[in-house]
């Protein structure tokens, strides 16, 4: 019976053990909801009849891969894109003009697809609350016209709300008009992860870039909130080569991301890891990421938030190229 004993323990640990990695990419899983005591957290399902509603927020100037997002969206017919708003990303170096820079590159973008008439509302140009923390929102037309939308989505419908950058604007529109919180999914890319220390690091650039928005949505009840964090996303790298070969074939956008390939990044910049494009897809394309429910930092009310814990680089990258050359 000594004998047995080990071996059946060690028979229960290995079957625990496949159970936990047979979950594939593209479905959810909430394990870690009973793990921390606290409740599932919700999840709104998208009809399959109407396109979702979304509204995407971005520090476009800060990288190039904020732009290859904007260009993979604009086009795409299964959600209603309901505006493009400028996000901050100031820090030392940025000069104090960031949410200006990123206004310019939208409407820039928005001009070559033929999609001004598409709402491009300014965003706040400094972080939310003061230096040392607190929640004083900062009001402004990307603020408010997240507002304005979210009032207007029906009972029992949700509108989606991302921001790849720093999250001043929707935390702010929230901190304006509370009221909005459940009509909202929010989406955000940032933070780093452990999966298995199951700790959380905020020690990251959209984060830092504005910490008490980030802590504001942590915090707010009731908002279901998705986070793409960028130990994840880094699998999302392109080569430069294969990437310009590809957008050689992409008509005057094509040619645009490419020339801004080369002056944002320099002759170094043979590599580009496509954070923002990377949760972008993930969440048009669920069955290209998965998810898992993990609680908030202890720092922060605790409740349970989604978590991308993997995606298919490779898909996503096909899935890319397939609609951008097919727009022109």
């Amino acid at each position: 019976m000594r004998r047995l004993f080990p071996l059946l323990l060690l028979s229960l640990l290995c079957t625990c053990d496949r159970a936990q990695k047979s979950q594939t990419v593209g479905e959810p899983n909430s394990q870690g909801a009973n793990e921390a005591g606290l409740a599932s957290p919700p999840r709104h399902k998208w009809p399959l009849e109407k396109p979702i509603r979304l509204i995407l927020d971005s520090d476009t100037a800060n990288e190039i891969d904020d732009l290859f997002a904007i260009a993979y969206v604009l086009p795409d017919e299964t959600i209603d894109l309901l505006g493009l708003s400028s996000a901050q990303w100031f820090h030392v170096w940025s000069g104090d003009s960031t949410v200006y820079q990123s206004q310019q590159l939208n409407e820039d973008l928005l001009r070559i697809a033929g999609r001004l008439d598409l709402p491009h509302p300014l965003g706040a140009d400094i972080i939310m609350g003061k230096p040392w923390g607190d929640y004083d929102a900062r009001d402004s037309p990307a603020a408010r016209f997240i507002i304005e939308q979210a009032q207007e989505i029906p009972d029992g419908e949700k509108l989606a709300v991302m921001c790849i950058g720093a999250a001043t604007n929707l935390a702010s529109a929230i901190a304006l008009e509370p009221s909005i919180t459940d009509k909202i999914v929010a989406y955000t890319l940032g933070f780093r992860y452990d999966f298995d220390g199951k700790f959380w690091n905020k020690d990251e650039f959209n984060i830092r870039r504005d910490l008490n928005a980030a802590n504001y949505l942590l915090n707010a009840e009731g908002l279901e909130l998705h986070v793409m964090p960028i130990s994840v996303a880094i699998k999302y790298t392109w080569e430069r080569e294969a990437t310009f070969a590809q957008l050689e074939t992409a008509g005057e956008i094509g040619a645009y991301l490419q020339k801004r390939w080369q002056n944002h990044g320099g002759p170094d910049a043979v590599k580009w890891t496509m954070w923002d494009v990377a949760l972008l897809q993930a969440f048009l394309k669920p069955e290209q990421a998965s998810e898992v429910a993990v609680s908030t930092p202890p720092e922060n009310t605790q409740r349970m938030v989604w978590l991308y814990d993997d995606i298919d680089p490779g898909a996503m990258e096909n899935d890319y190229w397939a609609r951008l050359t097919r727009t022109e």
